[in-house]
């Protein structure tokens, strides 16, 4: 039957599935197995969800401060952009947190200084382990306080995903920066010896979006002076970029991404102003699309998606007595409906994925738990 069904025709099907079925499809031939394994195919397949939106998950990381937690919580939701509850998935390793996410794969690390780092794919429970990159220390640092950040992303022009590690020294009148690259590619570290300006990483987190890493950087010389600064994988070469607002003391700033363009959020005690780069690498295309007035204790939020329609952005609101809620903001209407799930974690942290057979040669993520079941059932 099947040698009467063109291979093209096979291919455009498989593609449009999603990836729990694939996973079971890799049992199916030799043939099939050699296809979803393919690496166009995989390009193909990843295309396709993110156009889609298929196989749509958010992964709930809980507070890193909380008692350690065995799994991750995990929601899918519908076109309709409807939750179900939420389903436990086990942690490939155990105290590690959440990092960053592009393209079904999540970046996760252990403890402060990053050291650790690891990639996992969750729809197809596989990860792997990154070689350990250690920390130098600049001559002129004997003590004081240093800080590493993390960012994961793809670059586009070599078809590669990295990770980059930015390290501060911070000296009594300077701060000094060691960066390094990891390649999956090549699977191993390089140093980045690009002279950097003498400004700090001033935001929770470094951004990656098509190709370069964002993050906002406070300047040491002249007060209140906040820029972003864009490392692109690629050429490993930094980009100074303009605000589109002047900072302000009572104000909060962070970068996210939001439809797949750099995103910049205004917090105050009053409002919260977002603006998008609608052209990439292009200051004079900041655009602010919505503006919300905040509620009583009210930290900060973060952009997480558009709805199907594009009328609505989920966002992540954060506030001060440290609860967490998802909102579904309406951008025409100007109004907030608050996702109500029982099954969400008090705090946490959301990464969204999509649908993707990336990383499928990695080694398996086990839950003793499943195990043990399935040990009983086999005595039974």
């Amino acid at each position: 039957m099947m040698s009467y069904i063109p291979q093209e025709l096979i291919t455009e099907i498989l593609a449009q599935l999603p990836v729990k079925s694939l996973v079971r499809f890799l049992c199916v031939s030799k043939e099939w197995y050699a296809l979803i394994t393919d690496s166009d195919f995989i390009k193909l397949h990843l295309k396709s969800s993110i156009e889609t939106n298929r196989d749509r998950t958010l992964i709930l990381n809980e507070d890193e401060f909380s008692p350690p937690f065995r799994y991750f919580s995990a929601v899918q939701f519908s076109k309709d952009n409807q939750f179900g509850k939420t389903f436990d998935i086990y942690k490939p390793l155990q105290n590690w947190v959440i990092s960053d996410y592009c393209d079904g794969l999540v970046c996760l690390h252990k403890g402060y200084e990053k050291l650790e780092v690891a990639i996992w794919n969750p729809l197809v429970r596989k990860y792997r382990k990154l070689p350990i990159e250690p920390i130098e220390e600049p001559s002129s640092f004997s003590s004081g306080i240093r800080f590493s950040h993390l960012a994961f992303g793809h670059d586009p022009r070599n078809d590669d995903y990295k990770v980059l590690r930015v390290t501060e020294f911070y000296m009594t009148d300077s701060v000094e920066f060691e960066v390094k690259v990891y390649s999956m590619r090549s699977n191993s570290w390089k140093k980045i010896d690009e002279q950097w300006p003498n400004k700090e990483i001033c935001c929770q987190k470094l951004l990656a979006l098509n190709g370069d890493v964002y993050w906002l950087a406070a300047d040491r010389v002249v007060q209140d002076l906040e820029s972003i600064l864009a490392f692109n994988l690629a050429t490993e070469k930094l980009q100074l970029y303009g605000t589109p607002v002047p900072p302000d003391d009572d104000q909060f700033t962070c970068l996210d991404v939001l439809g797949g363009f750099l995103c910049y959020i205004v917090n105050d005690y009053l409002n919260s102003g977002v603006y998008l780069m609608k052209k990439n690498g292009v200051e004079c295309s900041w655009t602010q699309i919505f503006k919300i007035k905040v509620c009583q204790n009210f930290e900060y939020f973060r952009t997480l998606m558009f709805s199907t329609n594009g009328k609505k952005v989920l966002l992540e609101e954060h506030q001060e007595c440290g609860h967490t809620n998802l909102i579904w903001y309406d951008i025409e209407k100007k109004r907030c409906n608050r996702v109500k799930n029982r099954s969400f974690p008090y705090v946490f942290m959301v990464a969204t994925c999509v649908g993707s057979l990336l990383l499928l040669d990695g080694d398996n993520v086990i839950d003793p738990w499943q195990k043990k079941n399935k040990g009983k059932r086999k005595r039974n």
